[in-house]
C-alpha cells in the first residue's frame, strides 16, 4: 500500500514537472512567434513606408502610377443591377454602395503611392439611361464634392473611359445619341466632383463600317458639331489594337486637336512601322500645355487572343519599358488584370529607374508578400464558392429525386 502511494506521488512529481517544462517551452515558443511577427509587421511597415516615398519621388520625375477601377484587396466600386430589377430604391442603394467603394479606394492608394486612378463607368449604374429620372448628381452631390477634395487635397490623377458601346462615329443615329448621353454622364461625374480638365475621359475611335476614312471624318464631324464643350475639353481618344492606329489618331487630331493617350499593347498589335517611343512622343505633342499625358501600360498574356491583357505583371518587361522610357513624363495606367497587386510591383521599378538618388534603395521582392496574400486569399474565397456551388448542385439532384419519389408515390396512389 505504501508503495503504491509513494509510487502515484513520483508519478505525480514526475508528470508535474514535464508539464512545468512543456509550459516553459510552449510559452518560450509562443514568445519567439510572437517576437518573429512583430518583426514581420515591422518590416512590412517600414518596406510600406519605403513605397510610399518612392512613389512621391517617382511623381516627381514626371510621373504617376495607377490602375483601373476596382481593387481586389478591398471592395468593387461598380456594383450594377439588371434593369429589369430597377427601382429608385435600388438605383440609390447600389449608387451609395459605389461611392463608399470608392472612397475606400482612394485611402487604400494613399497608403501605398498610387496617385492615378480610373474611376468605373458603372459608378452610377443606369445614370444615361431614359429609366433613371432622379437627379443623382444632385442627390449626391455633398459625397461628391467630399471625393473630390480628397482627389484634390492628395494630388489624384483621375481618368474614366466608356466601354466599347461608345461610338460616336456610328453610322445610326440612336447609337450615337446614347453614345453622347453616356459621355455626358461621365462628364457630369467628374464636373459634380469639382475636378478640372487634368480629369479625361478616354475612348476609342470606333467602328470601321467598312471605311477607315469615312468613319474617321464621321469621327470629326460628330466631334465638332454634337458634343459639349465640357465633354469635348475632358475628351481622349485612344489608338486600338485592331481598327485604328496611333498615324489613325494623328489624323483626327489634325482636325479637332483632341489629345491622343497611348496604348503601348495596343501599338505593338497594330502599327505603322513606328518605334514605341516614335509613337509615343506623336502621341504626347497632341496634349496642350500643362497636361501631363496619359498612357496605358499592359503586355500580352500569353495562349490568348492577340491583345489580351496579362493577368500579372511581367517585370523583365516593366523594367525594360521604364528604363527605355526614362526621359519622357507621362502618368501610366497599368491595365493589368490583378490591378492594384501589379502596381505595387511596379512602383520599386520605377523608383530604381526613375530616380537617381543613392538614398532610394527598394528591392521589388519585398512587395510580392502582398501579392501573394491576395492569390492566396483569392484562391480561398474560390474555393468557398466551389464548395458552395457544389453543396447548391447536390441539394439541387437531392431535391430532384425527392420529386421523383413523389411521383412514384403519386403514380403508386393512382394506380
Amino acid at each position: 500500500m505504501k508503495v503504491s502511494r509513494r509510487s502515484q506521488r513520483v508519478t505525480k512529481v514526475i508528470t508535474e514537472t514535464i508539464s512545468k517544462k512543456l509550459q516553459t517551452k510552449k510559452t518560450k515558443t509562443k514568445s519567439i512567434k510572437i517576437e518573429k511577427q512583430e518583426l514581420i509587421i515591422n518590416s512590412n511597415e517600414e518596406n510600406l513606408s519605403i513605397l510610399r516615398n518612392a512613389a512621391k519621388l517617382v511623381h516627381l520625375t514626371g510621373m504617376k502610377i495607377g490602375y483601373p477601377c476596382l481593387c481586389t484587396s478591398l471592395c468593387t466600386p461598380s456594383h450594377t443591377f439588371r434593369l429589369a430589377n430597377y427601382t429608385n430604391e435600388k438605383f440609390l442603394e447600389i449608387t451609395n454602395q459605389n461611392l463608399i467603394c470608392l472612397q475606400k479606394i482612394l485611402e487604400y492608394n494613399i497608403q501605398y503611392g498610387f496617385y492615378f486612378f480610373r474611376i468605373s463607368s458603372q459608378t452610377v449604374p443606369f445614370a444615361s439611361h431614359s429609366i433613371c429620372k432622379i437627379d443623382w448628381a444632385k442627390y449626391f452631390s455633398s459625397t461628391l464634392r467630399q471625393i473630390g477634395q480628397y482627389i484634390k487635397d492628395h494630388d489624384f490623377r483621375i481618368s474614366m473611359h466608356p466601354d466599347q458601346f461608345c461610338l460616336i462615329n456610328a453610322k445610326d443615329g440612336n447609337i450615337i445619341n446614347r453614345s453622347i448621353a453616356e459621355l455626358n454622364y461621365h462628364c457630369r461625374l467628374l464636373d459634380e466632383m469639382n475636378l478640372d480638365s487634368n480629369a479625361k475621359i478616354q475612348i476609342h475611335v470606333g467602328g470601321l463600317y467598312g471605311d477607315k476614312k469615312a468613319s474617321m471624318d464621321r469621327f470629326i464631324e460628330q466631334y465638332k458639331t454634337k458634343l459639349s464643350d465640357s465633354v469635348r475639353r475632358r475628351l481622349v481618344i485612344e489608338n486600338d489594337d485592331r481598327l485604328f492606329s496611333v498615324k489613325d489618331c494623328l489624323y483626327i487630331h489634325e482636325h479637332t486637336r483632341i489629345p491622343i493617350l497611348f496604348d503601348n499593347l495596343h501599338h505593338a498589335c497594330l502599327n505603322n512601322g513606328e518605334t514605341m517611343i516614335e509613337a509615343m512622343k506623336q502621341c504626347f505633342a497632341t496634349w496642350p500645355y500643362g497636361q501631363r499625358p496619359m498612357i496605358d501600360y499592359a503586355t500580352q498574356q500569353k495562349g490568348k487572343r492577340l491583345g489580351a491583357h496579362a493577368d500579372h505583371i511581367d517585370e523583365k518587361h516593366f523594367e525594360l519599358f521604364i528604363r527605355e522610357t526614362c526621359d519622357l513624363q507621362f502618368d501610366i495606367m497599368l491595365e493589368i488584370k490583378d490591378k492594384e497587386q501589379s502596381a505595387i510591383i511596379a512602383v520599386p521599378y520605377a523608383a530604381r529607374e526613375r530616380v537617381h538618388d543613392q538614398t532610394i534603395n527598394i528591392d521589388p521582392a519585398n512587395y510580392r508578400y502582398i501579392y501573394e496574400n491576395t492569390q492566396r486569399l483569392q484562391d480561398e474565397i474560390n474555393e468557398r464558392k466551389r464548395k458552395r456551388a457544389e453543396k447548391k448542385q447536390l441539394n439541387k439532384a437531392t431535391n430532384e429525386d425527392d420529386d421523383d419519389d413523389d411521383d412514384d408515390e403519386d403514380y403508386k396512389a393512382k394506380h
